[in-house]
Parts: C-alpha cells; sequence; structure tokens
C-alpha cells in the first residue's frame, strides 16, 4: 500500500524538532534516550519509504581514483532494497539484487545494506579480482541530513565522502535511467581535448580508455581524465623568498600541472566532479578559477563535437 506521509512534511519535522531547544528545562528529558534515538530512525525511514524510489550518486575510494557511479535504490517497508547500477554491464554475478537493509544507531543513525548484494558491494568486498581491499568502498553509511531539495545526505567513513541520494524522476523507471546515463557516456568517443579558454589553447584533457561498458577497468579508466596545462609562478630562493632580476621584476617560472578529474554522469549529457576543480596560476589574469560541470554538446560534424564548462564566467571549452 502507497504510503501517506509526504516527504515535504518530514523535511518540515526537522524544523519542529529544532523548536524543542524553547522547551522548559524539566521537559527536555521527558522522553528516554532510547526514545529520541528510535524517533530519529523513524524520520529517516519513513523519508527513504515516501520517496521509496532514489539516484544515489557514489564515489568509491577517498583519493576519487575510479570516478563516480550512479545506482538506483528502491526501498520497501518489508526492509528490502532493490538495486540497479550504471555497471552493471560488467557484473557477471546478479543473482543478490533485492537484499535487506537497515536503518540502526551506531556513531549515529546509519544505512547499511545488510546482506551481500550483487550491485551495492561490488566496490566494497575484497576478491581476486581487486585484491583485499577491494575497491576502497562501503556498504554501511551515516545520516547526515534530508534538504529541502528534497535529498537524502549520507557520510561514507572509510571514504570521507559524501553520498547523495535524489529522488527518481517521474519520467524514467530505474532501468531506463541507468541505460541513459549510459548513453550519455556512449556519446563522448574521443579520448583527446584541447583545453581553451576564451578561444585560447591553455593545455589538454585526456583520458586512457574510451567508453567500455564491458570490463571495470575500462569503464572506471574512460571517467577519469588528465587535466595538462602551464601557469607561470614566481621563483623563490631556498628560504621560500621571491626572487627579483635586477630591476626589481618578478622572475617566473613554467609550471606544468597534470591533474587527475574523475567524474560521474549524469543522463543530461553532463558529467560533475565531485567538488569544484580550482585552476592554478591565473586563467586569463584571472586566479583561483573553478569548474565543476562539463557538458557534452553536438557539432554539425562528429568532430566539432566539445564539452562546455556550465559553472564558470569564463568561455571554458574542450574542443577536438
Amino acid at each position: 500500500m502507497k504510503r501517506k506521509i509526504n516527504i515535504i512534511t518530514l523535511i518540515a519535522a526537522t524544523a519542529i524538532m529544532a523548536t524543542s531547544c524553547v522547551k522548559s528545562y524539566d521537559s527536555l528529558f521527558e522522553d528516554s534516550a532510547a526514545d529520541r534515538i528510535q524517533l530519529g530512525l523513524k524520520y529517516y525511514e519513513d523519508a527513504l519509504l515516501d520517496g521509496q524510489t532514489w539516484i544515489m550518486e557514489y564515489f568509491p575510494s577517498e583519493d576519487l581514483k575510479y570516478g563516480g557511479w550512479i545506482y538506483v535504490l528502491r526501498f520497501d517497508e518489508n526492509h528490502n532494497v532493490r538495486a540497479w547500477f550504471e555497471g552493471e554491464t560488467f557484473i557477471e554475478d546478479q543473482s543478490y539484487l533485492e537484499t535487506p537493509y537497515a536503518v540502526e544507531y551506531s556513531t549515529g543513525p546509519m544505512l547499511k545494506f545488510v546482506n551481500y548484494n550483487s550491485f551495492l558491494h561490488y566496490f566494497a568486498m575484497p576478491g581476486y579480482e581487486h585484491g583485499y581491499q577491494g575497491l576502497e568502498g562501503e556498504y554501511e553509511f551515516s545520516f547526515m541530513e534530508i534538504t529541502s531539495t528534497p535529498e537524502i545526505l549520507l557520510y561514507g567513513i572509510k571514504t570521507d565522502k559524501t553520498i547523495k541520494l535524489s529522488l527518481l524522476p517521474g519520467s524514467y523507471s530505474p532501468e531506463e535511467y541507468v541505460e541513459a546515463v549510459r548513453e550519455s557516456q556512449r556519446m563522448v568517443r574521443t579520448n583527446s581535448l584541447k583545453f581553451m579558454v576564451n578561444g585560447k589553447e591553455y593545455g589538454t584533457l585526456t583520458r586512457e580508455s574510451s567508453f567500455d561498458e564491458s570490463s571495470f577497468d575500462s569503464y572506471m579508466k574512460s571517467k577519469v581524465w588528465t587535466l595538462s596545462y602551464t601557469y607561470k609562478q614566481q621563483v623563490t630562493d631556498p628560504t621560500g623568498a621571491p626572487e627579483y632580476d635586477d630591476e626589481g621584476n618578478p622572475i617566473y617560472e613554467d609550471v606544468e600541472v597534470h591533474d587527475k578529474l574523475s567524474f560521474i554522469h549524469y543522463p543530461d549529457n553532463t558529467m560533475k566532479l565531485y567538488e569544484p576543480y580550482t585552476f592554478k596560476g591565473e586563467l586569463e589574469e584571472h586566479a583561483n578559477q573553478t569548474m565543476q560541470t562539463l557538458e557534452w554538446k553536438l557539432g554539425e560534424a562528429p568532430l566539432a563535437d566539445h564539452f562546455v564548462c556550465k559553472d564558470s564566467f569564463l568561455e571554458i571549452k574542450f574542443v577536438q
């Protein structure tokens, strides 16, 4: 039976709970600690069930070396979760896709995927293919908050990363959504692009492998790009003091940058970094410029296809 609890009401409950601090001193401890814990757990579990089907954006590994991955999760009142995964094309054993989950109290309220799930435990479990550490992922997450969007924010203790749950748009089934995520990656066939700012070439954006959904290694390498460029930095002496020439002008040297950037992909032909990247040096005489989201644009011919940065006031493009 469809739940009647409105997720917006659950969000509003946060504000109501916060107002409890204005109660009298005597009423603060009317409820036991155990009761307050259970109330908090119910708050998060009701949110999961009310939303029912969520998109999970997940970056395994603390240093983001495997890129970001999309899951779709459907929670039910029997404490089962059904998972869909953009990487399902390279996972052979798909015997355990609907498995138990729990909302429990540990160091705080936590979401745990209890039994082995072919998709949800892929990055966390050790094995012959990925060694005893596995892929440095996890299957237990701390609840952080429910935003007004609404989104549920989780925290991965092993990865030290935030995991975002957002509602699956009604225009998609879970199968359609993960396939659309893969399709947006298939569109990008090139492995080398020129890094352009306001029409001026600054460097390159390259990757080891084109998108290949048949193996984890190739799929993962297609998500991780290397941004290469050169910037000028003032020369310093052994004590760290800046150096100047005989006329008092600063002395500069060229510094090469080769930074790894790990992206997560969406169905709208965009890919996004876990957090904004700050360029070193200056771009068009502007320091501390950032970028986070790139959109793949189709040109009049395949060689005219390119990425455009969507969150910079500078015109940043990556072209063939």
